[in-house]
């Protein structure tokens, strides 16, 4: 795999591990504003935010920062967010930790976007509306202001968890998005949990299956914790969305290496903390980048 890529993604993983512990050691003064991390789904955040275009636009949802770290904000843009300073380029501190809304121009568009779960769902289905119907009147350079060098098609992204798909909106954009086959690639992180209880509790079927239902919407399953099926899976439908305009879900089985929220503490209720420890992807990113030539003085 491509040395550059594998450099990026691991530093990028490196520096969302370290900001999960600088916060975890700094807990008592950070939980005063409720937080959640990344942490046991950095790769697949990371896959999909190296690979995302300034015309593109972005929904992430609260435990995205690897994804905001690879989109190319900076650590201390997101502790600015995290401490709800004024200087925070989101909001200036008025929207939780992960919940950006961003319009750099070197980067992919993130609309402002509730902090409750799942109700990015149907605003990024509008997006990818409103991309469509642009489009078909030939407007979409005016309207989009596009000033990328690159010419590809503009696709939208959703980003959800797992538990999330069981609620109510998440089946009407799955429903329009099938029936208008817009250009939205929903991708859903499964690490098993919904806060404190499991998935056995809480839902019949994982993402993929239920997207099943909804035909024109085709659903992939991976592991998210492996960066080279995650980075070539998602290569693969983000260019198709790009030329041939339809929507995916990408349903990325992921553990959860950390609380569910700095208020929500996994040593209160979580019995699977050493089988979801065995899937941490840093060693298996950092076991592919010694297998792909990186000696382990540049690791370190």
């Amino acid at each position: 795999m491509n040395k550059t890529i594998l450099k990026q993604a691991f530093s990028t993983l490196c520096t969302a591990k370290a900001m999960t512990e600088l916060f975890e050691e700094h807990f008592k003064v950070v939980s005063k504003y409720v937080h959640a991390t990344s942490r046991g789904h950095e790769v697949i955040q990371i896959a999909m935010g190296m690979q995302l275009l300034p015309q593109d636009y972005v929904f992430p949802y609260y435990r995205d920062d690897s994804m905001l770290l690879a989109l190319g904000s900076e650590p201390y843009d997101l502790m600015l967010q995290l401490l709800a300073k004024r200087e925070d380029p989101f909001s200036g501190g008025r929207t939780y930790y992960s919940h950006p809304s961003l319009k750099d121009p070197d980067k992919p568009k993130i609309p402002h976007q509730s902090s409750a779960t799942g109700m990015q769902a149907i605003p990024a289905t509008g997006v990818a509306m409103g991309m469509q119907y642009l489009e078909k009147q030939g407007l979409k350079n005016v309207i989009l202001n596009d000033n990328s060098a690159s010419q590809e098609k503009p696709i939208t992204v959703c980003s959800l968890g797992d538990a999330s798909v069981t609620e109510g909106e998440i089946a009407e954009a799955f429903q329009m998005a099938a029936l208008k086959q817009m250009p939205i690639l929903y991708l859903v992180q499964d690490n098993g949990w919904d806060i404190s209880a499991n998935e056995e509790e809480t839902r019949a079927q994982n993402a993929a299956e239920y997207a099943a239902g909804f035909h024109g919407l085709e659903a992939i399953s991976i592991d998210g914790t492996n960066f080279e099926e995650s980075y070539n899976t998602l290569k693969s439908v983000i260019e198709t969305i790009r030329k041939e305009r339809r929507p995916f879900l990408v349903h990325a089985k992921v553990p959860l290496l950390n609380h569910h929220t700095s208020g929500v503490r996994m040593e209160w209720y979580r019995d699977d903390l050493d089988e979801a420890r065995s899937r941490d992807p840093y060693p298996k990113l950092r076991d592919l980048l010694a297998e792909n030539g990186f000696t382990s003085k540049e690791l370190d």
